[in-house]
Order: C-alpha cells, then structure tokens, then sequence
C-alpha cells in the first residue's frame, strides 16, 4: 500500500505542478512584461501543488517499513504518469517556442520556465521511485 500511496503523491505533483507551468509559460508568452509577477503566482502555485504530495510522500514512507508485494506497478504508475505530463509540458513549450510573433527573450522566458517546471515536477516522482527501490531491495 505504501508505494501506492507514493504513486498517489507522483500522480498529484506532476499533474499540478505540470497544470500551474503550464499556465505560467502561456501568461509569460501572452504579457511578457509582467514576467516577475507570473513568476510569483507560479511559484505560490507550485508549492500548493506540492503540498499534499509531499504529505502522501511522508505517509509512504512511514507505511514502507509493513510493505510486501511488487514494486513494478507503483513504478510502471509513476514512470507513465510523469512521462504523459512531461509530453503535455513539452508540446505547450513547443508550441510557444515555434510562434513566430515572439520575440527572443520572451522565448527565452519560456524556455527558463519550461526547465524549472520540469525540475520541479520531477522530484516527487524521484522521490517516489527511490523508496520502491528501497522498499524492492
């Protein structure tokens, strides 16, 4: 149940995380001048992206020391959900990145965007896959 939980969390933080940089590439393409206050608001919507991920995450990890079963299904969940958010955030980014009405920092803005978005969405599911191979070894 333990790694479940954890993929729990690696579906939410992804999903979230992905939605608010999302959101946040298209304000910064669409209003280029008010870059730092889109940058705030994604970073406010990040950490209460995060939130109950990081408490599903402890949960697991509290949970990991009665774990018996296999780990391939929590993992096979957590690697397909993470790569199905990253495709959605590289098609927006693309997408964004190939308009040819953009000018070059606002591409630039979007592609520093892109890669803390995907830093960021990451993490958990990192974390999540370190405790299967915890809890598989």
């Amino acid at each position: 149940m333990a790694l479940y939980v954890m993929a729990l969390a690696a579906i939410v933080a992804t999903t979230g995380i992905g939605i608010v940089i999302r959101k946040a590439m298209r304000e910064m393409a669409a209003t280029p001048d008010q870059r730092q206050q889109i940058q705030s608001r994604m970073f406010i919507g990040v950490a209460i992206a995060e939130a109950l991920p990081l408490i599903l995450i402890v949960l697991g990890f509290i949970m990991l020391e009665s774990f018996t079963g296999s780990v391939v299904v929590p993992v096979a969940i957590i690697i397909a959900v993470t790569a199905i958010n990253f495709v959605v955030l590289l098609r927006t980014f693309l997408d964004l990145v190939k308009d040819p009405h953009a000018d070059k920092q606002t591409k630039t803005m979007v592609q520093t965007t892109f890669f803390i978005g995907y830093a960021l969405m990451t993490a958990v599911p990192i974390i999540a896959i370190v405790a299967s191979l915890i809890a598989a070894g």
